[in-house]
């Protein structure tokens, strides 16, 4: 099938999946180079907050485009937002000092229950403490697929404010900074607990 021919689900779905890679190929190697960059648990509610300023001025400068031309602009939005959100994920991850344990599946399952989806997939949380699955690429794109249409039913809900011109700008960036930081406080609070790897899981499927 053609990009063309995919639905907005589906190519949010595909920005999900590339911002995962990303990150995960791309953060861990900007902290290497940068040792003095490495965030602390001290710095996580600035590191939130700062995401969720940079957010909002994307979703509010992108609705500032009325309309048509406002409604074809939100996959671009929502590509920028959620590569941020999901850097900010790793970064928090990264102040707790759990870089060596952030794996995709820890990622996605992390991000994915912080943003109020199913995790079960990938992750599952029992007392205090992340069981990271060995899941398949299918699990993997199953959820990942799960999540791409919850944000696309939210992201399509707010986006009916585009046809407001200003007020519509507002909403949108009142949305991306509200997500951004539910997802950010989630993160932290999942990244506090003990993470272990489940051995008794491999290529496990979602009921």
């Amino acid at each position: 099938m053609g990009n063309s021919k995919k639905s907005l689900t589906e190519k949010v779905s595909d920005t999900l999946h590339s911002a995962f890679d990303y990150v995960i190929d791309t953060r861990g190697g900007y902290f290497s180079d940068n040792p003095e960059k490495l965030p602390d648990v001290v710095g996580i509610e600035g590191m939130i907050n700062s995401y969720a300023r940079n957010n909002a001025a994307i979703s509010g400068g992108a609705s500032l485009i009325p309309g048509p031309l406002g409604m074809a602009a939100i996959l671009p939005e929502l590509t920028l937002v959620i590569k941020n959100q999901v850097q900010m994920v790793y970064d928090i991850g990264v102040a707790h000092g759990k870089q060596a344990q952030i794996t995709k599946e820890l990622l996605i399952g992390i991000f994915v229950t912080a943003a109020g989806t199913s995790a079960g997939g990938v992750i599952a949380v029992h007392g205090g403490r992340i069981l990271v699955k060995r899941a398949s690429l299918r699990v993997i794109q199953k959820v990942v697929a799960m999540l791409g249409g919850r944000i696309t039913q939210q992201a399509l809900k707010s986006a009916l404010s585009k046809w407001i011109p200003f007020a519509g700008a507002a909403a949108m960036a009142y949305w991306s900074n509200y997500m951004t930081k539910s997802i950010g406080k989630k993160a932290d609070e999942l990244f506090r607990m003990d993470i272990k790897d489940d051995p008794d899981t491999l290529d496990i499927e979602i009921e």
